[in-house]
């Protein structure tokens, strides 16, 4: 089964089919639908089951005459598609499914005659995202739900993009471990997601074993895996020994094998400045030879980067801070020493390194007193120390190719969209459309692209605008399964 991204809005509806379920309380109507999206070729289609939870009588109703309904079954309903042999774009519609005054929307998307050599995935029932491990394996995320004694659990997904399977690898109980947003996932299929249990990570392998992040004697609220490596046996993020309020600090670790030690850290804040918050990492390379990450001290998040050097230690420095200059203003009739800092920065992005290392994207922040700044996109050369940035952009550097192309954001606030930048000369090259268009042959309405793995696996995020709270929501394209 394959599934794929919103594209557009769609024709009325012109198919019905009424089916049934056991009505399990009258005072609540809902649907949960598995998977939001299917996808097929342009012919030779096997039917695909939509499988459908319902609390009381259901109905399914398709949008467009070419979208069949095959039949109902206990779990769902078959659907399948009408070959469209000469078509050379993706074509789509719309699966509604309804039950009394709850509504679910299933996007049902044709491939043309070109398209087959990708696949895209757009999982926005996953409550906080989505992760794609760093060669494009896997993806993760996870998907609350209410038991039958009214407590919460979390069914935590794996995405095989080899066989197109989606697969439940755990029912977690929030009692025992409060799943919320996934950081990171292995190719060999070890997922790592924050826990509201007492702080540090819930660990979930493909095999549905669960644990805790071990972390140094003294750092009792646990470790952040926030990023790892190709071959799995490297992971990165913080430990925290107490809360921020009793004086804690973060401190940058990196796991071997599990075993967790400290990184170097500069010897004072981004501002020259004894630590408050103390630093964290975000990212790392397919190797683990670069790891990037940010203090974190008021607004500071100026950026941090660790290179292994010769002998295979890591040495740690600022990402291009420039300018640092204390400066005097009147505020209120009262004067302010403040220290002002032009450099890179970055908050919580975990993709903003190439897969080699060589680039890493951020924000350049020029500030200018009283807590106000102009920022833009810049991406650092680890090899060369240069930085490119593009002054005249508004936005951020989200994440590079290996080979020199850059992805930025438009706009600094719930972005929509990105466009697409040559980082070597500082050329900007266009939309995230039109670059998918031309590198992948589909058409998207919006989004920013942040992480490009080898294989041409792509995660991008969207903004869904229309939903009663704005959210964020991931897609992914990858190569097509063998057996697709």
């Amino acid at each position: 089964m394959r599934s794929v991204y919103k594209l557009a809005a769609l024709l009325p509806a012109s198919l019905m089919l009424l089916a049934g379920c056991a009505k399990t309380d009258e005072n609540i109507q809902f649907v949960r639908l598995k998977e939001t999206t299917y996808s097929f070729l342009y012919k030779d289609n096997e039917p695909q089951t939509v499988a459908i939870e319902a609390s009381g009588q259901w109905q399914a109703e398709a949008s467009v005459s070419w979208i069949e309904i095959v039949e109902q079954t206990a779990d769902g309903v078959v659907i399948n598609v009408q070959d469209n042999i000469d078509a050379t774009e993706v074509r789509e519609g719309l699966l509604t499914i309804t039950c009394g005054q709850a509504v679910e929307t299933v996007y049902v998307y044709q491939f043309g005659n070109s398209y087959s050599q990708w696949t895209y995935r757009y999982p926005n029932q996953f409550d906080m995202g989505a992760v794609v491990s760093p060669n494009g394996r896997y993806i993760a995320g996870q998907i609350p739900y209410l038991l039958e004694d009214e407590s919460w659990a979390t069914k935590v997904i794996f995405i095989d993009t080899e066989t197109g399977e989606w697969n439940e690898i755990a029912e977690v109980p929030k009692t025992l471990f409060a799943i919320q947003k996934p950081y990171a996932i292995t190719d060999q299929g070890v997922a790592f997601f924050s826990d509201a249990n007492g702080g540090g990570c819930a660990m979930v392998d493909i095999d549905g074993n669960i644990g805790k992040v071990e972390v140094v004697d003294g750092f009792e609220l646990g470790g952040e895996v926030q990023c790892v490596s190709a071959d799995g046996r490297l992971w990165a993020g913080w430990m925290l020994d107490k809360s921020l309020a009793l004086g804690g600090r973060y401190t940058p670790t990196l796991w071997t094998d599990g075993v967790p030690e400290v990184l170097p850290i500069p010897e004072l804040n981004y501002r020259n400045e004894p630590y408050k918050s103390g630093v964290m990492v975000r990212g790392m390379s397919h190797d683990g030879s670069v790891l990037y990450g940010s203090t974190w001290c008021d607004n500071d998040q100026g950026m941090v980067y660790w290179k292994k050097d010769a002998s295979g230690k890591y040495q740690v420095d600022y990402v291009a801070r420039d300018r640092i200059e204390e400066v005097e203003e009147t505020v209120n009739g009262m004067t302010i020493k403040t220290v002002q800092v032009d450099g890179m920065t970055v908050t919580a992005q975990l993709t903003n390194i190439s897969p080699n290392g060589k680039y890493i994207a951020g924000t350049y922040r020029e500030e200018n007193g009283s807590g106000n700044w102009k920022q833009y996109p810049g991406f650092f050369n680890t090899e060369t120390g240069e930085l490119t940035t593009f002054p005249d952009h508004e936005g951020g550097g989200a994440t590079a190719t290996d080979d020199g192309i850059g992805f930025v954001t438009n706009g600094t606030f719930l972005p929509t969209s990105g466009s697409v930048v040559d980082i070597e000369n500082g050329v900007m090259l266009g939309s995230v459309n039109d670059w998918v268009l031309e590198n992948y042959g589909m058409q998207i309405n919006y989004g920013y692209i942040t992480y490009v793995c080898p294989n041409g696996t792509l995660k991008a995020m969207s903004i869904e605008a229309n939903a009663a709270t704005p959210r964020t929501v991931t897609w992914v394209i990858s190569p097509a399964p063998a057996n697709d």
